[in-house]
């Protein structure tokens, strides 16, 4: 009888701290990890721009393929990112048309908040350049009107981004102030805010 006492309270001990142990490895396995090596977002995107020589404004309706690789270890707040971006209206004035495709790359750096919760919450802010192609409207230049024109690209904003599982995440909102030098008969400058948002694939 003694010797089976000490072998029953050792087996008790077992069976008991086994399930808190699975349990802890269980809670800690569906806590998403925040600084994913790699992911990858889909976007609808609302670009909101002016009509040249006018206080007019309006939308071009489009979507986008981002893609950013975290860095690691003591940077992996630091996200090397490529964006790229498509969008068009049919009538932004009566018979004048607009489709712009733009390709940038850039740093991110993201803010992880509540990274211990079900939920993890991110903030991240970014700066990219490169260029925008446009076609099926009208751009003034100093040999005439041409349907098409590209030019160089700045963009500069920030998103939040919650995570639903392990490998998905919400893009809530990214919200870019983005300048380009496309021919207008102006200045040649344009001043647009996009607004996005999607689904992100983390891996």
């Amino acid at each position: 009888m003694k010797s089976i006492l000490p072998v029953s309270a050792t087996l008790a001990l077992v069976l008991g701290v086994f399930p808190l142990s699975a349990a802890g490895q269980t809670s800690s396995d569906s806590a998403p990890a925040t600084a994913d090596r790699f992911a990858v977002a889909a976007n609808f995107t609302y670009k909101v721009a002016k009509i040249a020589s006018t206080s007019n404004s309006f939308v071009l309706p489009g979507g986008s393929v981002d893609a950013a690789w975290n860095l690691g270890g003591k940077a992996s707040n630091l996200s090397l990112v490529v964006d790229v971006n498509g969008e068009s209206k049919s009538n932004v004035e009566p018979g004048v048309a607009l489709t712009q495709f733009s390709v940038m790359g850039g740093a991110r750096y993201t803010f992880h908040l509540a990274a211990s919760g079900p939920h993890a919450f991110d903030l991240y802010g970014q700066a990219l350049g490169g260029g925008v192609f446009a076609s099926n409207s009208l751009f003034p230049g100093a040999s005439g009107i041409t349907s098409t024109a590209n030019s160089g690209a700045l963009q500069a904003g920030g998103g939040a981004n919650i995570r639903l599982t392990h490998s998905l995440a919400l893009r809530l909102l990214e919200a870019d102030f983005i300048t380009t030098s496309l021919p207008n008969a102006t200045n040649n400058r344009q001043y647009d805010v996009r607004f996005s948002n999607g689904i992100v694939f983390c891996f």
